[in-house]
């Protein structure tokens, strides 16, 4: 039976971890990639090779590679629309054969490994069917037993076993299996590294059987061992920065997450005996951007045919230090054990070759643990602390986050090693349904207490002791009241606390009326404007930074709650605009109308791509800052708010436009025309034809809540 769990000894070799690579029509790209393989202390590439390679840009890299001495993984294939035809058309299979003795006799004597084709199962990148990659193998087998190399394959695209099997199957009937069995063993679909492949067998079967990427791995190893091939490689895989960008502010730093905790997770696993990154250079998914916005239309997990851009546009990103980093951790060392459990945390030990002992440890995105609840006291004295980048820490952080933390020991001797028993026992680190956004300024610390319960942000390098007594409710209510902005339903003011210099802004949400039933069953006001603030600067949605939330461990819903953000200095509202506007001015601080009513379009478009919807989008409820000729919008007030899935079709026109005519209420006829109109180009959204319609019923709500507001009153003064 596959196993899930690590919980034996196993070695690393110094070759563990590749990347692909490739170049352009400018020798300069050659030198760029050969100088970065340097950097990166990196001497295992894989490369493609096709029809138009020879005599071209590929070979000329091909050539300078082999002659520097470095280990290549060359990856021979047809081009797409031969591929298809191989089965079926004997020129197509002559040109094949006369190809692929061609590189053999060329290059047999000093690439490592040849490998046949790539993602046979996705025939709309490689062209390949499952008889025609069978063929392109039959031949290469053929010819490669005249120039005695060995051949790699079938490379197969995600965790696709049966496919994998039925390949390798058909390859020993042809008397001719791999070498190395390769698979593009990708991650990118289960989102997270660590999360259970839904895509593999279903949600069901994926948990059930536990399949996360040391499982997937181990059952791609085993169907080696069955059919008796000596070495398993990952060939290739990445994350998309285009993707992560959707739902994330910064695609980058995810990417460089991602990449440390897929290879100490696929290092950890001890079923592979290599991986490569790929692609090198990339605008999408590379370590370098490429300094092109484009993409190929043939993917590059297929084809990696060439790098667009031009060189002096090259930027390394951070999955490149990263990357870095992980290749000088995970480099002759043995792991020692380590888990990613249901719980969200993972955990892994590894002992270097001089004695020395590291583990690495993170959380499922959006959650924190305290270092505490695994690690003892003392336990982590004289250790040393680096973040994904291999940066060292100023100070030892007291929680993990999504953000892999390397803690390390020159010396071995009385490390404590949690095992898998006690860190699968902690509790589920989303069991209190608070989420976080790591942070390079602050950390979450949590409170729980008999009287509150929440998080505040400690400061990194400051006192969390301190800090975390500073926010407490009881502090801040004694502390002076710099301003009041609102004390009816709710009160919000201003404090400056002890030892802190800036301003920050408390709400205190009371519940009345109605809703003392209706907030029973709902998560406290507090602990909602904290989650929907963390997750809005998640997307990339400007919102006051949140600092603090605290609720009553019992009734949380109903009882009065604590939420502390960071105070906007000279900021104004949207509504101060719209007034001005009102009042027949033509422009507000210097800039004309058009330019305020389509930056706020703007914002609140971007929003709604976020998949954000606000539920209460007055005008007072958006702030602006104007610093240097440099507008920004934040939203406030968001404790309504709610954020949808990255799934298109949750969130309906009908969401969008409640937000929209909340936003209009103010304006003149005119300006809103004006506003939707922005609004629309901005999201590049069909405007239904009934919008007007929908913002007229609004005018008529308010006016009728107005009118019955006006005769309670009366009533009341009788």
């Amino acid at each position: 039976m596959v196993s899930h769990e690590i919980d034996s000894r196993h070695q690393l070799a110094s070759d563990f971890i590749g990347v692909n690579v490739g170049t352009s029509s400018d020798p300069k790209c050659d030198d760029y990639v050969v100088a970065a393989l340097r950097d990166l202390q990196l001497q295992q590439v894989r490369m493609d090779y096709s029809y138009c390679s020879d005599g071209g840009d590929a070979q000329r890299l091909l050539d300078r590679l082999l002659d520097e001495g470095f280990d290549v993984v060359l990856d021979v294939l047809p081009p797409a629309p031969e591929a298809a035809s191989l089965s079926r058309d004997s020129a197509a299979s002559q040109r094949w054969r006369a190809f692929v003795a061609s590189v053999f006799r060329n290059y047999g004597d000093r690439v490592s490994t040849f490998e046949i084709g790539a993602t046979p199962n996705r025939g709309r990148w490689s062209g390949f069917s499952a008889t025609s990659y069978l063929e392109a193998w039959r031949v290469a087998a053929t010819e490669a037993e005249q120039y005695s190399v060995e051949l790699a394959g079938p490379n197969v695209s995600d965790f696709e076993p049966f496919y994998s099997m039925g390949f390798l199957k058909a390859m020993s009937w042809l008397h001719s299996t791999p070498t190395v069995h390769t698979n593009n063993l990708f991650a990118e679909r289960a989102v997270q590294p660590e999360a259970y492949d839904h895509r593999a067998l279903g949600s069901w079967a994926g948990k059930i059987l536990k399949l996360n990427l040391v499982k997937k791995a181990r059952v791609i190893a085993s169907i080696s061992r069955e059919l008796d091939i000596k070495k398993t490689y990952c060939t290739y895989t990445c994350w998309t920065r285009t993707r992560l960008a959707r739902w994330n502010s910064n695609p980058e730093q995810a990417h460089a997450n991602y990449l440390v905790r897929y290879l100490v997770m696929a290092a950890a696993s001890g079923a592979l005996d290599r991986v490569y990154w790929g692609p090198l250079i990339c605008s999408r998914d590379g370590l370098i951007h490429c300094g092109a916005d484009d993409y190929p239309k043939i993917d590059n997990v297929s084809f990696y045919r060439s790098v667009r851009g031009a060189v002096e546009d090259f930027k390394p990103t951070l999955a490149y230090k990263a990357f870095k980093h992980a290749v000088g951790l995970l480099k002759n060392v043995t792991c020692l054990g380590g888990v990613s459990a249901e719980n969200g945390i993972s955990h892994y030990m590894f002992e270097t070759a001089l004695g020395g002992e590291f583990h690495v440890v993170w959380c499922l995105d959006r959650y924190v643990l305290p270092l505490e609840d695994i690690y003892p006291a003392g336990a982590l004295d004289g250790a040393e602390f680096f973040d994904t980048l291999g940066e060292p820490f100023n100070a030892p952080p007291f929680v993990i986050t999504e953000r892999p933390v390397v803690i390390r020991w020159p010396v071995a001797d009385g490390v404590y090693r949690p095992g898998a028993a006690e860190l699968t026992a902690i509790e589920d680190v989303s069991a209190d349904g608070v989420v976080y956004r790591p942070s390079s300024t602050r950390q979450p610390m949590k409170v729980a207490t008999n009287e509150w319960r929440g998080t505040v942000a400690v400061a990194r390098g400051g006192d969390p002791a301190g800090s975390l007594e500073r926010y407490m409710p009881d502090n801040i209510n004694r502390a002076g009241t710099e301003q009041v902005l609102r004390d009816k339903r709710n009160r919000l003011w201003n404090v400056k606390l002890e030892g802190s210099e800036a301003l920050q802004t408390v709400k205190l949400n009371r519940t009345k009326g109605i809703k003392k039933l209706s907030y029973r069953f709902r998560p406290s006001k507090g602990k909602r404007h904290w989650n929907n603030a963390v997750e809005m600067l998640r997307r990339g949605v400007k919102t006051p930074e949140p600092i603090a939330f605290f609720e009553r461990p019992w009734n949380s819903g109903v009882e009065d709650n604590y939420y502390v953000a960071s105070f906007l200095e000279d900021a104004f509202s949207c509504r101060d605009v719209f007034t001005a506007f009102a009042s027949g001015d033509t422009e507000y601080r210097g800039r004309e109308k058009r330019f305020w009513l389509e930056r706020i379009a703007a914002f609140v478009s971007h929003m709604h791509k976020r998949r954000v919807i606000h539920n209460d989008l007055s005008s007072g409820n958006i702030l602006m800052t104007d610093v240097d000729g440099q507008v920004e919008l934040y939203v406030i007030d968001i404790g309504r708010a709610v954020i949808y899935a990255p799934t298109p079709d949750r969130m309906k026109t009908r969401h969008r436009m409640s937000d929209v005519r909340r936003i209009c209420y103010k304006l003149s006829p005119a300006d809103r025309e004006t506003f939707v109109v922005a609004y629309r180009d901005f999201a590049n959204w069909y405007l239904p034809p009934w919008w007007r319609n929908s913002l007229g019923s609004y005018d008529l709500k308010q006016k009728a809540k107005k009118v019955l507001l006006r005769r309670f009153r009366k009533a009341g003064r009788r």
